[in-house]
């Protein structure tokens, strides 16, 4: 992509902002070519295909000799992006679908359409070909949830990155981010860093972690951080993981996921412990099952409403498409402010 393309596009997402937003209200008219051009340190000629698309899409209307003027929002096109998400996973961590819909309520303009991942289970390789189809449907902007997305090629995201506006979000795999699509992602190291410190902080000494395929560094981090003489103990399988809850003798708990957290509770209770009190839990993704009645559970927020707003406002043009992390916070409840050391 050039350097006029790129120049192009970008001043064609800030104009649409700015009408969107109401700086040029309806039935207003434009600056002028030369202006805009001084506004957006841009030619003349790059602008005029920018507001070209931008009467495509009927935003603004040309009048001849006069100028560029704003079109009221009836007059304007539904507009519309898609989500690739597992729409049929009911996965509680997932907000990410209501964060889109929240933003987007700010561009009643836009319509959301949702291609579910669960359609291309044991064919992952006819979604770039859908994808490629946007195109021809004047679909704006593809937002894919970098988590479960299949693993495709570099060649294959950058092919889609010519013909389309990709923004990433939750995860970061190496084949998107070489070829340059800009997202957000969460710190997974991050969050169990700040998991694990806060067990150690409130006295816990000997910690038995359910990490799944996470890397162990934000748990080894938060142990030499503190300089303590604390016992890790990682569980990578469920059968692993049993066998160390029923067996073994610990006073602080970390899973990666809260239904696993919420599901340890009930185990470690009926071996006669208790919870809040004797072992301080925390789980993952801050989901509705840490609200858990019997035992509100500490929690790590991903924080999607901070994901997703920083993902909408670059495709929005009010911030500079880029590779971001977004770290995770500690939500603390009683399963770590009741312990007891």
């Amino acid at each position: 992509m050039n350097q006029s393309t790129v120049n192009q596009i970008r001043i064609y997402r800030l104009l649409r902002a700015d009408i969107d937003s109401g700086v040029y209200p309806e039935d207003s008219m434009l600056p002028s070519l030369r202006q805009l051009a001084v506004r957006f340190g841009s030619s003349p000629g790059t602008v005029r295909q920018a507001l070209i698309k931008l009467q495509q899409e009927g935003d603004i209307n040309a009048v001849h000799g006069v100028g560029y003027f704003i079109n009221s929002r009836a007059k304007r096109k539904n507009r519309h992006v898609l989500i690739v998400d597992r729409g049929g996973d009911r996965h509680l961590y997932s907000n990410f679908l209501n964060e889109f819909r929240n933003c987007f309520q700010e561009c009643p303009e836009y319509l959301i359409g949702l291609e579910d991942l669960l359609k291309y289970n044991g064919r992952p390789e006819l979604l770039p070909e859908r994808l490629l189809n946007c195109n021809r449907e004047d679909v704006e902007a593809v937002f894919f949830d970098g988590e479960q997305i299949p693993i495709y090629t570099q060649e294959t995201y950058e092919r889609l990155k010519r013909h389309l506006n990709l923004f990433y979000y939750f995860n970061a795999k190496t084949s998107f981010i070489q070829a340059g699509i800009p997202g957000v992602a969460t710190d997974w190291n991050h969050g169990l860093y700040i998991a694990v410190r806060h067990l150690l902080e409130i006295g816990c000494r000997n910690i038995l972690l359910r990490l799944s395929l996470v890397r162990r560094d934000g748990a080894l981090a938060a142990l030499h951080d503190l300089g303590g003489s604390a016992r890790l103990t990682f569980a990578a399988t469920p059968e692993e993981f049993e066998a160390k809850i029923t067996a073994e003798r610990f006073d602080g708990l970390y899973c990666f996921q809260d239904c696993l957290a919420v599901e340890a509770i009930r185990v470690l209770r009926e071996r006669g412990y208790r919870i809040p009190g004797d072992i301080a839990v925390v789980g993952y993704f801050n989901t509705p099952w840490s609200e858990y009645p019997d035992c509100p559970l500490t929690s790590v927020s991903i924080c999607e409403d901070k994901i997703i707003r920083k993902v909408f406002d670059m495709f929005k043009g009010t911030e500079r498409p880029l590779q971001l992390t977004q770290m995770p916070q500690l939500v603390i409840r009683d399963s770590t402010t009741e312990f007891n050391k």
